[in-house]
């Protein structure tokens, strides 16, 4: 099998299209070729896991800044051809794109050289790239049932989840509890903003700590990012022996188990996270996601009764401090959010859209002999 890859700019789009990948190779041998940008995530990323790598022009739209995107409408043209020599070079049997700028092109070349072309879409409201050629490729994935009112055609949409890495598991909270230094006795709080950390949810903590930590006995795993460690540690100093600061967390699977709620953004790759493992969340959505896109995802989880969300510009002390005790402190509403979410989970994503690509290429393969 030979396939092209493509997506990326952030985490969000990256990830996806490298777990399918994973689980196509458990099944068969693929040779592939990943199309992303310079400046991406993509680019740090996927020449590390010895994975061809290629780059193509185009860049995203930036808000605001007029001169700056006057060459998007060159840089398109140049990434389409760019995209259509790539593709007849290495003649894919399969081009699968998880969002950002760099699709486009390449899945436009994928559509008019007459490849077989598929999406998936990580958002519960689905990214531009998503609306404008949902209707052109011969598969789009989804990740939320809620996602379909927005395709008028959705006959060959498939509702899979949101594909996670294969060795996310929950890990054994009394190990967890060891190696964070944690006491077992105390309800713990865990925040993360992602691998980066999230300065606006760091602030609205920070100034809610006096409120949260003197009214109450819970401990905090907090996951601030490398940027933000130092200023953490430093408003959180009057209850070091209650708040643990970690720039990043390499053992994740340990950090949900130990999480009686967990405080984090609501991008398509934690909401995932969150219900493949049935975890109570507050949302806080990150303001600036594209097209709102964060917050559609933690209103699809409240909905669903699988979380509760604040906004940002509300996430004031006094605010904060009741959303996070009203959840802790009622165990029935906790233990309901837990399973609602655990409903909306779909743990084994990748599996599902690996078995389904295969299964495509075996039917378009015997349509070609036939």
């Amino acid at each position: 099998m030979r396939m092209i890859l493509t997506g990326g700019g952030t985490g969000g789009h990256l990830y996806p299209g490298l777990a399918i990948l994973q689980a196509i190779q458990k099944q068969t041998s693929v040779e592939t070729l990943f199309i992303g940008t310079q400046r991406g995530i993509e680019s740090r990323v996927v020449p590390q896991l010895h994975i061809p790598f290629k780059t193509v022009w185009i860049s995203g739209l930036h808000r605001g800044r007029f001169i700056s995107n006057l060459l998007f409408p060159l840089k398109m043209v140049v990434s389409l051809v760019q995209a259509l020599w790539l593709i007849s070079v290495f003649c894919p049997d399969l081009i699968l794109g998880t969002g950002g700028f760099v699709s486009w092109p390449v899945l436009t070349a994928g559509l008019l050289l007459n490849k077989i072309t598929v999406l998936q879409e990580q958002n519960q409201k689905p990214g531009l790239v998503t609306r404008l050629l949902a209707s052109h490729v011969n598969r789009v994935f989804l990740s939320h049932d809620s996602s379909l009112q927005y395709f008028k055609k959705s006959g060959h949409c498939v509702v899979c989840g949101n594909p996670i890495r294969g060795d996310l598991q929950l890990g054994s909270k009394n190990e967890a509890i060891q190696f964070f230094n944690l006491d077992a006795e105390k309800k713990t709080l865990f925040i993360f903003g992602g691998s980066q950390g999230a300065l606006g949810l760091n602030r609205a903590v920070q100034k809610t700590l006096p409120l949260l930590m003197e009214g109450t006995s819970l401990q905090i795993l907090w996951a601030s990012g490398p940027r933000w460690k130092d200023e953490v540690i430093h408003e959180s100093e009057s209850w070091k022996d209650r708040i643990i600061v970690a720039p990043y967390i390499e053992r994740m699977d340990l950090a949900f188990a130990v999480a009686d709620l967990v405080l984090c953004r609501s991008g398509a790759t934690t909401i995932a996270e969150l219900t493949s493992l049935g975890l109570p969340a507050l949302l806080i959505p990150f303001p600036g996601a594209a097209y709102g896109h964060q917050e559609d995802n933690a209103n699809a989880m409240v909905e669903q009764g699988a979380a509760e969300m604040i906004l940002e510009h509300e996430a004031w002390p006094k605010q904060l401090n009741q959303k996070i005790i009203s959840i802790l402190d009622n165990p029935d509403k906790k233990e309901k959010m837990a399973s609602q979410s655990k409903k909306k989970g779909k743990l084994n994503a990748a599996q599902e859209i690996a078995s389904d690509l295969l299964e495509m290429l075996q039917y378009n393969n015997g349509e070609a002999k036939s």
